[in-house]
């Protein structure tokens, strides 16, 4: 995440107090909604549509979808700076604050091909006990890995892959001849 994202997400978190989450949830959606269609992206981006064009279209669409004005206004000044290209990172930042915030951290879990429901609660209960706390799970999967799982605390990485255990096995083996 960059430092302007950072900014960004401090300065929402300040305005929103008690209805962060709220915002942050809204702020996502909407970024979900921007991603899924590429005709709003163009228009809320492209910098040879006039500005008060794209207030206009941006104040008719919070009016439909009827966001908390925290969130329209925070949308609103994140298109007059024209930094809708890099909303993505803002909400990304958004999340993590709430996170710290709520004492939550978040993990990413890479596996070679989804986990089932039974694997995912199993590996969420051994995460939660190491982390002593509560946990925000993203799951992805990574085929590179071959089998197991590698989750991301933080800064630490706990590799439990197939491909780790076969280059550890290769490594002991050249150093023995």
């Amino acid at each position: 995440m960059t430092s302007l994202a950072n900014r960004y997400a401090r300065a929402v978190a300040d305005a929103a107090g008690a209805d962060f989450p709220t915002v942050v949830e809204e702020v996502k959606t909407f970024h979900q909604l921007m991603t899924s269609h590429a005709e709003l992206t163009e228009a809320l981006t492209n910098p040879t549509i006039p500005l008060d064009q794209k207030e206009r279209f941006l104040r008719a669409l919070c009016a439909r979808l009827k966001p908390h004005p925290t969130t329209t206004n925070f949308l609103m000044v994140v298109l007059r700076h024209q930094r809708m290209a890099v909303l993505g990172d803002i909400q990304k930042a958004l999340e993590a604050l709430l996170d710290a915030r709520s004492g939550v951290v978040a993990v990413e879990v890479a596996s070679a091909k989804p986990l089932s429901v039974r694997e995912r609660r199993a590996l969420e209960e051994r995460l939660r006990k190491l982390v002593g706390g509560d946990i925000r799970l993203t799951y992805k999967e990574a085929p590179e890995l071959l089998g197991g799982v590698v989750a991301c605390v933080g800064s630490t990485y706990y590799d439990g892959s197939i491909r780790t255990q076969l280059a550890e096995i290769r490594e002991r083996l050249t150093r023995r001849y």
